[in-house]
């Protein structure tokens, strides 16, 4: 007797996958078309309007070529395909770090952003280029869903369980939060909350979740999970979330 199960799995994954990327190619594309046939008929008779629809198009192109660069990094990370350089870093130099490369745009959004850090000094074993990938998806999705005057804090923290001590790494927001119906999918490929909840819809370029493709999470748990540590949300809607992921700790080598 076969078992079919997880074939069956995987060609509804296969499946939704497919469908998914369909769906996010088409909407960019056709934007493409629209633009494109308004500019024919506005290139001789206004340029400025030409000119502003010539901006969107090179906008949506952008967002295309973004959502490509991140099917394939996150295909080389589920496939092991992308090689980590892990070394000791200090948590406290990562958190601080990606602090001040989004505090331009928390400060354009309005929005306060501090850092909470305990025994930042500790030592972790991190590709520090990909955990600052992970730390500024989350860090740009919280100011991205935190109106206006609110608080987004970044920071890191020793975290004892079990299995030893390992360091936490938290970015906890006074947004829109998140239901509990989607809670427990937030990350997976494609998939997105209901949008409404953001105040504003902006693109960030180079980051994770440029133009709200639905794969930054995914990636980012793919990132962490390869270090050997956990990623996990928590929210409550109306008041906030809270995304942890937690890395090993480890010592600086002699060589070093």
């Amino acid at each position: 007797i076969e078992d079919f199960t997880e074939l069956r799995r995987l060609e509804r994954a296969r499946r939704d996958f497919i469908a998914n990327i369909s769906h996010e190619l088409r909407t960019p594309l056709a934007s493409v078309r629209l633009l494109a046939e308004t500019l024919e008929e506005a290139i001789d008779t206004d340029p400025e309007q030409a000119q502003a629809f010539v901006e969107k198009i090179e906008n949506e192109v952008h967002h295309l070529s973004a959502l490509v660069t991140e099917l394939l990094d996150l295909s080389r990370i589920e496939s092991g395909q992308t090689p980590m350089s892990i070394e000791p870093v200090e948590a406290e130099l990562l958190v601080r770090e990606v602090m001040a490369r989004m505090l331009p745009q928390a400060q354009r959004h309005r929005v306060q952003l501090g850092t909470e850090i305990e025994q930042g000094k500790t030592l972790v074993a991190a590709d520090s280029k990909q955990i600052a990938r992970v730390l500024v998806n989350l860090l740009h999705n919280a100011i991205k869903f935190t109106p206006s005057g609110g608080t987004v804090v970044i920071g890191t923290r020793p975290q004892h369980g079990s299995e030893g001590t390992v360091q936490s790494f938290f970015v906890r927001d006074t947004g829109a939060g998140i239901a509990p119906e989607d809670l427990p999918r937030i990350f997976e490929r494609f998939y997105k909350v209901n949008r409404a909840r953001s105040k504003a819809d902006f693109r960030m370029p180079g980051s994770l979740e440029s133009g709200g493709s639905g794969l930054g999470l995914a990636i980012a748990r793919h990132v962490v999970e390869a270090h050997g540590g956990r990623i996990k949300a928590e929210s409550t809607l109306g008041q906030g979330s809270t995304f942890t992921f937690t890395l090993p700790v480890t010592r600086r080598t002699n060589a070093q």
